[in-house]
């Protein structure tokens, strides 16, 4: 009986092809089968990818609504990537540190499978430059800005809840007594805003440059301080590195993303629409046209908000804008800020 189910169930199924039969892959094929086998291993497994629908990078600086965005396009059927950094040069720092760190739980899990997600996404790209479509589409790209003055305390709350201890040992390098951590973020605000209006960022990359340098002069054995600076001032060089790098478009150059907060830009192989942050709630038409999605909608939701120790770093950094009075205007009159249009919040 068991050998006459199995012989049904043979007849039954559909004829293969035969091994002679095969569907002969060109190069251009088998390629992106070998990146797509690696992009899927990276995936999260919440965002199952299917390699005939459409492919859309969410590539941003961070702390900029980038993972309800995220949610939204594979809720609609898009295979949607989560990036802050492509560009080779921040592919071998990602490689450096997962090399010489020390290897904590996190390093080994969330940035091992991140760093090998954005190499397998950065080949994406490459072969997106050279075949220009799959399935018919362009590769799509979403990216947005942020006022560099509101962004630094949302992306800094998470450092001072992990790495705290590197925050105090700083401060007991020059203060002797023991002292309340909201005191210690206080003063730590206070010398990266000095540092900000004395380094003047707004003259270009070489006052981003003499910032870097006047933080490891004042603090030389505290890295802490120049690595928090280089987060603050992350927003004035992302694009230049990130999109003009890898896209061969400068995004900041579309005079309509000061004026009305989107811009799009497009060449043979990638489309890139670029959003304000601050005008998100009244861009998602414009996204929603980009992607071909009628019915999308994002969750409002402010997560950083309701994160342990965020009032205290809002109101350490409200303070210390207050003292380092030239602080957020030396960020806003970048030309970053400028292209954005933040200038006009100075």
């Amino acid at each position: 009986m068991r050998w006459g189910m199995r012989s049904l169930r043979a007849l039954l199924r559909p004829k293969t092809r035969r091994a002679s039969e095969k569907v002969k892959w060109d190069d251009a094929a088998r390629s992106f089968r070998h990146i797509w086998h690696h992009l899927v291993h990276a995936a999260d497994k919440r965002y199952p990818l299917k390699r005939r629908q459409k492919n859309a990078i969410v590539l941003q600086m961070g702390k900029v609504a980038s993972t309800a965005i995220h949610a939204a396009l594979t809720a609609h059927g898009i295979n949607a990537f989560h990036s802050h950094r492509l560009s080779p040069g921040m592919q071998h720092s990602s490689l450096d540190r997962l090399l010489e760190g020390d290897m904590t739980v996190r390093r080994a899990s969330r940035d091992l499978r991140k760093h090998f997600q954005n190499v397998a996404l950065h080949a994406l790209t490459r072969w997106y430059e050279q075949h220009k479509r799959h399935e018919g589409h362009k590769l799509k790209v979403v990216t947005l800005t942020r006022d560099p003055v509101t962004r630094y305390p949302s992306s800094f709350v998470y450092r001072w809840n992990t790495e705290r201890s590197r925050f105090v040992a700083w401060h007991r390098s020059h203060v002797s007594e023991p002292v309340q951590d909201t005191i210690v973020l206080r003063d730590f605000m206070a010398e990266i805003a000095s540092i900000v209006a004395e380094g003047r960022p707004s003259e270009g990359p070489a006052g981003v440059d003499r910032c870097l340098a006047l933080a490891r002069q004042r603090w030389p054995g505290h890295p802490v301080v120049a690595t928090e600076l280089a987060h603050l001032l992350v927003p004035l060089t992302w694009f230049d590195r990130e999109i003009g790098t890898l896209f061969r478009l400068d995004m900041l150059a579309a005079t309509e993303l000061r004026e009305h907060g989107w811009a799009q830009r497009s060449n043979d192989w990638v489309d890139i629409l670029v959003l304000r942050f601050e005008d998100l709630g009244s861009l998602i038409p414009q996204m929603a046209r980009f992607l071909d999605l009628p019915d999308l909608a994002l969750p409002r939701k402010n997560v950083t908000a309701t994160k342990p120790g965020a009032a205290d770093v809002a109101s350490a950094w409200k303070a210390a804008l207050g003292k380092a009075e030239t602080c957020a205007r030396e960020l806003r009159t970048s030309a970053y800020g400028r292209a954005c249009g933040y200038d006009r919040l100075a």
